[in-house]
């Protein structure tokens, strides 16, 4: 009893219009501030969440900038990846500007923005609705790409473990998921995995990434008829306890889930359940194929497993489309 309590306490407080109703203040004073860089929106994240959840609101941030002309400066200290002073830009620490940055000249003076979550933005309930894979992937991918030294790991992991288009890509998020996203059991996503290695003859490896130990040493014990290789992370959660609320040095984490994700986005299919880490791995590649385990629960369906989901639902009823028309026919 005292878990579910707990469990829906944490439901309330993830929520986003909790987040977004204790947040207005700071927000009317966030944008009130920035209106004076003219033509640029400067913004510090010091969140204590997910490094993708930290992720989505760059990619919020990217969309603002767009729709408003805005230069974006971006940096993230602090919280769970950066040191305890917030000397350090993490968020340079893994990905590097394309192109050419404008910087503030002459008499500008530059006011840098804090925020803490979403709801310091107010942008979720303004572009959720909007967002799609597609121009997500190229947005991003138009402001920022991982260092040189992230694409080295990433190339080198990838070759030593033979990962490409003949890769099945598997994920699967344990510990707090469960709040966010309906559960499937270790057994019924195995077998979910051999179907699709039936559906898809070309797939002839599995990659599988987790943040579980217990569960990846129960799929590599699993009777698949291709060979498993287990993505190379030391850093993995502590019972139920989150990997990224586990006391794992913080740069060492987030480096550990973007090569995951990275490396997922290299395979030539993607089965998954709800998490941000392999979602992500959609919008680092648009043209990977992804299946969806389970879906995201109600209150928190969001980008990109959401329009993942959705994407998935129309086809499979696409599909079962004939089926019906041939049996309205038969009993017609």
């Amino acid at each position: 009893m005292l878990n579910r309590l707990i469990d829906i306490a944490r439901y309330i407080r993830r929520s986003e219009r909790f987040k977004h109703s204790i947040s207005t203040p700071g927000r009317i004073t966030l944008h009130a501030q920035q209106r004076m860089n003219r033509g640029y929106f400067a913004i510090e994240i010091r969140a204590h969440s997910g490094f993708f959840s930290v992720m989505q609101m760059v990619l919020f941030i990217l969309m603002y900038c767009e729709e408003k002309r805005l230069m974006p400066l971006i940096s993230a200290r602090g919280g769970i990846y950066g040191d305890a002073e917030g000397k350090v830009d993490w968020f340079a620490q893994y990905f590097d500007s394309v192109g050419i940055t404008r910087v503030p000249v002459g008499s500008v003076r530059l006011r840098t923005s804090v925020v803490h979550d979403l709801g310091g933005l107010g942008f979720r309930r303004r572009y959720e609705p909007r967002l799609d894979l597609k121009h997500a992937s190229a947005l991003f991918r138009a402001h920022y790409q991982p260092t040189a030294s992230i694409r080295d790991e990433v190339e080198s992991v990838r070759r030593r473990l033979g990962i490409g288009a003949a890769t099945l890509g598997v994920h699967f998020r344990g510990t707090d998921k469960k709040i966010e996203a309906h559960t499937i059991g270790w057994e019924a996503f195995c077998r979910l995995i051999e179907t699709t290695l039936a559906e898809q003859p070309q797939l002839n490896n599995i990659f599988v990434s987790s943040d579980e130990q217990a569960f990846l040493d129960y799929f590599a014990k699993w009777n698949f008829p291709v060979p498993i290789s287990v993505a190379p992370a030391r850093l993995l959660a502590t019972g139920t306890t989150p990997v990224h609320f586990s006391g794992h040095p913080g740069l060492a984490i987030g480096r550990e889930a973007l090569v995951a994700s990275l490396l997922l986005a290299s395979c030539g299919y993607l089965v998954k359940t709800p998490s941000y880490l392999s979602a992500w791995s959609k919008v680092f590649n648009p043209s990977l194929p992804v299946k969806l385990a389970v879906p995201p629960r109600e209150g928190a369906f969001w980008f990109p497993d959401s329009q993942i989901w959705t994407e998935q639902q129309r086809r499979s009823d696409r599909a079962a489309e004939p089926a019906v028309r041939m049996q309205d026919k038969k009993t017609a």
